[in-house]
C-alpha cells in the first residue's frame, strides 16, 4: 500500500507514484499536504484513491485541455524579440500526442484535508519544453475537482 511508503517532511507527506503517461509508466513524486504531524485523511486517501483508478479515462480530455491552454493561452505570451528565437520557444504543439512528449509529469499533490471540502482535490505539476529555460520552474500544473479538469496554469496554482 502507497500509505506505508511515504515519509513526513515540512511539507507534509513525501513519496512517489507511478502513472501510465504516454503509453510509458513515468515516476511521479507524490505530496501529501497537511499541518505538522497530521496523518493523511480519509479524504486525502480517497481523492488520490479515486484519480488512480480514473487516471487512464483522464489522461486524454487533459492533454486536450493542456494543449488549447498552450495554443491559446501561453504560446507566445512572453519571450524574446527575435523570430527566429521566439519560434524556439514556441514549438508548434498541434496534437495531444505531440503534447504528451511536451510535458513531463514531475508530482502528484494531494492538498490539505480542509481543501476537500469541496470534493476530491488533486494537482499534476509538469515541466515542459516551450517557453525557454524554465529558471523560475513554472512549468505548467491542472488541478481537478472530482475527477474533472478544474483550472490549468503554471504551477503556482497549486501552492
Amino acid at each position: 500500500m502507497i500509505w506505508d511508503k511515504l515519509t513526513y517532511d515540512e511539507f507534509g507527506w513525501q513519496g512517489s507514484t507511478t502513472l501510465m503517461f504516454g503509453g510509458k509508466p513515468c515516476q511521479v513524486a507524490l505530496e501529501i499536504q497537511c499541518e505538522e504531524d497530521e496523518p493523511i485523511s480519509e479524504a486525502q486517501k480517497q481523492s488520490y484513491s479515486q484519480f488512480i483508478k480514473k487516471w487512464q479515462s483522464l489522461e486524454q480530455p487533459m492533454l486536450e485541455a493542456l494543449l488549447r491552454y498552450y495554443n491559446e493561452e501561453e504560446r507566445f505570451s512572453y519571450g524574446p524579440d527575435d523570430p527566429e528565437e521566439n519560434a524556439a520557444w514556441w514549438p508548434e504543439i498541434d496534437m495531444p500526442e505531440a503534447m504528451a512528449q511536451a510535458v513531463t509529469p514531475e508530482m502528484m499533490v494531494v492538498p490539505e484535508d480542509f481543501v476537500h471540502d469541496e470534493g476530491r482535490r488533486i494537482a499534476l505539476l509538469f515541466s515542459r519544453i516551450w517557453g525557454g529555460e524554465d529558471l523560475d520552474d513554472n512549468g505548467v500544473a491542472v488541478t481537478f475537482l472530482d475527477e474533472q479538469i478544474d483550472q490549468i496554469g503554471y504551477k503556482d496554482i497549486v501552492f
